[in-house]
């Protein structure tokens, strides 16, 4: 049943929670999260398979990878402001994912975790599937690394432009910048409801930290393993 209950219950509950973030402006009801929980809710009630929810939404995972695409078009909507400041992005893109993984490997030293699960969690800011395969060449779990992308997008989404409020990042490209060097494309999606700017800057800061990660996390991981012998 759940096979062909899936795509109606996903939209349904998407909908439903969109026109509820209409009425109430909060950060805990997003968009992704709630229909999420609530999907896992009704799994868990009903027994129902997983697997038969995850078939019977295919077709919603095809159109995912259309709608990471379309993230250009607000890229080329702001390619001239872009142009003008590219390098400066690039920089400040690199250094988060400096920051990023650096903080990991510092905190997972500090705690001695084991190094397969540190290269599993260092790749926890850019999208499931560069996060799985750099996570993979650095001998880490992909499936931990997916999962924790997930958690950090939700978070990101709900509580990011609450927390850029607070620090006083009112600038819009700046925060489009913070979003999507910090929750990838759950973050740029939700950059996209509040601006275009926002959209385009995070949409290009999510490319930009998916690349330089992708350099950067595997030498500073072995560096890491060095220096703990």
């Amino acid at each position: 049943m759940m096979l062909w209950l899936a795509i109606p219950l996903t939209a349904a509950l998407y909908l439903a929670v969109k026109k509820l973030a209409r009425h109430y402006k909060s950060p805990l009801i997003n968009t992704i999260m709630l229909p999420a929980l609530l999907i896992i809710g009704v799994l868990v009630l009903t027994g129902q398979d997983s697997s038969a929810y995850q078939a019977g939404t295919k077709p919603l995972n095809l159109l995912l990878e259309l709608a990471v695409v379309a993230f250009a078009l607000p890229l080329y909507q702001q390619a001239a402001k872009i142009r003008q400041q590219l390098w400066p992005i690039v920089l400040c893109c690199s250094i988060s994912v400096l920051i990023s993984v650096g903080t990991t490997l510092l905190l997972g030293g500090i705690l001695h975790a084991q190094p397969q699960l540190l290269a599993s969690i260092a790749t926890k800011s850019i999208t499931t599937p560069l996060a799985m395969s750099v996570s993979a060449t650095m001998g880490g779990i992909p499936a931990i690394a997916a999962g924790l992308v997930i958690i950090v997008g939700m978070m990101g989404a709900i509580i990011g432009f609450p927390v850029l409020k607070i620090a006083g990042v009112t600038h819009p490209e700046a925060q489009g910048l913070a979003m999507g060097a910090s929750a990838h494309a759950i973050g740029t999606g939700a950059a996209a409801e509040v601006g275009p700017v926002q959209g385009a800057f995070a949409s290009l800061a999510m490319v930009v930290c998916g690349i330089a990660t992708a350099l950067l996390a595997p030498p500073l991981f072995h560096l890491y393993l060095w220096l703990i012998g």
